[in-house]
């Protein structure tokens, strides 16, 4: 089950200032890239914890800001193919948040972040991805969550994601048929978005669905289900 993200802040990156290992005039290519990939990694790292208490478009933009040396070595470091396209579009739309101080250009970039992360072995906070990283993905649990999660995803308030949730009681009630089979190392996490959704619910009050134990509950489901966002 998803947390409300009334602030949907999707992405996490860059690189930092870090300079790629000097080479010499003939440079074996493997070890260029693996030099390449751990200073864009190590970067990616940087930020994602820099960013992990932020809670405001604001606040991003922030960030984004006093990383302006990791954006351009970003454009130096990204790896080939389409994740390297992905990463310099990154860059382009930070840079633009920045410039005109509007992070609505970064929410429209589909996944890209995630698979930044997931290509450096972390999630959203820096944190290495966890052991059940995408273990349910394709799961019936799994595709009802998503279906929650899509619904939530597009609620621009605290109160849209409490109308939506009301709304379909009928999925949580589903949702919470699956949590006690589900693996041990996420099934805490899911029932505490159970409970945590019809107390809400009950109380017609979207405060606790902002709680951090909500949000850190929240995460771990979309990893089990291989959502890195």
């Amino acid at each position: 089950m998803p947390q409300p993200r009334v602030v949907p802040i999707v992405i996490v990156l860059t690189l930092s200032a870090l300079g790629v290992a000097a080479c010499s005039s003939t440079p074996n290519t493997a070890t260029t890239t693996a030099a390449r990939k751990t200073a864009f990694c190590a970067a990616n790292e940087k930020i994602d914890k820099a960013s992990t208490n932020v809670t405001t478009a604001a606040g991003f933009v922030a960030v984004l800001r006093s990383h302006s040396a990791a954006l351009r070595a970003m454009d130096n470091n990204a790896p080939a193919g389409t994740l390297g396209r992905e990463a310099r579009a990154l860059v382009a739309q930070a840079r633009s948040a920045v410039q005109t101080n509007n992070v609505n250009a970064l929410n429209n970039t589909s996944n890209d972040g995630g698979d930044v992360d997931t290509y450096c072995g972390v999630d959203g906070n820096g944190d290495p991805l966890p052991s059940y990283f995408s273990v349910g993905k394709g799961s019936a649990f799994c595709s009802v969550s998503d279906s929650i999660n899509a619904g939530t995803s597009n609620a621009d308030s605290a109160a849209g994601v409490l109308a939506f949730l009301a709304g379909h009681q009928a999925l949580i009630n589903q949702y919470a048929t699956y949590v006690p089979n589900l693996p041990t190392s996420i099934q805490s996490d899911a029932q505490t978005l159970v409970t945590t959704a019809r107390s809400a619910i009950a109380a017609n009050d979207a405060n606790p669905l902002g709680t951090q134990a909500v949000q850190n509950a929240s995460m771990a489901v979309q990893l089990y289900c291989g959502h890195n966002q």
